[in-house]
């Protein structure tokens, strides 16, 4: 088990001197939302080509609060307010290169200058992140620029690092893992801490690229239930906070026992001489088959922190993630924001369970739940 890295009480202060720089231009502020509105979400809805559906009206649209129906009080176009955007790249060196340049084009059919604002940050890697520094910046070429000067080996640290390996397990075939905590400080404290600095009306939504191996369960009462607690943080948080994430995943489409099926089909080498091959053999088929079940399960869980939270999760083999960006991009660019009114029940829980459908839509996506202001 692996706990908080010795880097960390560096990294927190730092953190505690970030200058969360504001922009100094000008912008077009609409006007404040409803006094009266309990609940302001951002939802996409498309038809069953992937198509945008048009002319989403609060006539249209549907809140199921638990078991009732919320009052609508009013339905805009996101656009009309600003977006804060978090970019979220994870230390790899493998496809880094395609995660700046997906980044890239995020930022640079997403962000409207002068409007629009976004900060950058890398998560893991095997270096600490050393930049006191974490800024917002309003234009898009700034943005480019700050993605083109990330270092794939450096990063903050992730909530989610579980590993399972048999390096230093010896003849006995023992296998290891490793996992964080879920608490500390990490980039999501960041991602927490940037997305309060702005008392505007505004739009929420982190674009973050996640390994599933990472996110899986693990073994035993004690990483399984910490792996569910961080996950289910993570998603309340975002909630209560207005924030829709859109996940990418890096690792690669082929699941550990394909490859592993293929060379163990033919003639086996062990990793250690003189021991009981067929044992051997059957014991990293046996662990080579349950890394699919943990990368299928970490998969799911990297799912859910989009899904859960109004956005989308992105499983591709297009270089630079070319059809995710495509896909975000269209997504966020044809948001609506809905305003409704929370339950009025009195034994409504603090966490309200929603569900939101749209007249003509075959696909919506909404956050799967509000969180009531100072019920946490």
């Amino acid at each position: 088990m692996r706990r908080t890295a010795p880097t960390v009480l560096v990294l927190l202060t730092a953190f505690l001197s970030v200058q969360f720089a504001h922009p100094q231009e000008k912008q077009s502020v609409p006007d404040p939302l409803p006094a009266d509105a309990a609940a302001v979400i951002s939802i996409t809805a498309t038809d069953s080509q992937g198509n945008p559906v048009q002319n989403v009206s609060k006539e249209t649209v549907t809140v199921l609060d638990g078991k009732e129906s919320a009052r609508m009080i009013d339905v805009r176009r996101a656009s009309d307010v600003p977006l804060d955007l978090g970019i979220v790249l994870l230390a790899s060196k493998k496809k880094f290169d395609q995660e700046q340049a997906a980044a890239i084009d995020l930022a640079q059919k997403v962000l409207r200058p002068g409007v629009d604002r976004a900060f950058v940050i890398t998560a893991g890697g095997d270096k600490s992140w050393s930049s006191p520094n974490i800024s917002w910046t309003t234009d898009p070429s700034a943005a480019t620029t700050a993605i083109r000067s990330l270092d794939k080996n450096t990063g903050l640290p992730d909530l989610f690092s579980f590993q399972l390996s048999t390096e230093s397990a010896g003849v006995g075939r023992k296998s290891i893992q490793t996992y964080n905590l879920g608490s500390g400080f990490s980039a999501f404290s960041v991602i927490w801490a940037m997305m309060k600095t702005d008392p505007r009306p505004v739009r929420r939504v982190v674009i973050i690229f996640r390994s599933a191996v990472a996110h899986s369960p693990g073994y035993g009462a004690q990483v399984t239930h910490t792996s569910e607690d961080t996950h289910n943080r993570v998603i309340l948080t975002a909630q209560s906070m207005g924030i829709s994430f859109y996940t990418l995943g890096v690792d690669d489409q082929l699941l550990t026992s394909d490859t592993s099926r293929n060379r163990l089909d033919t003639t086996y080498m062990p990793t250690h001489s003189g021991g009981d091959d067929g044992n051997a053999r059957k014991y990293d088929q046996d662990l080579a088959r349950s890394n699919d079940l943990q990368y299928s399960a970490g998969r799911q869980n990297v799912d859910r922190i989009a899904t859960e939270t109004g956005g989308r999760s992105y499983w591709t083999n297009k270089k630079n993630f070319q059809d995710a960006a495509s896909g975000i991009a269209n997504d966020i660019g044809s948001q609506y924001l809905v305003i409704f009114a929370k339950s009025t029940s009195a034994s409504a829980p603090p966490v309200h369970p929603i569900k939101v459908e749209v007249t003509g839509a075959a696909h919506v996506l909404a956050p799967r739940a509000y969180v009531v202001t100072g019920s946490q």
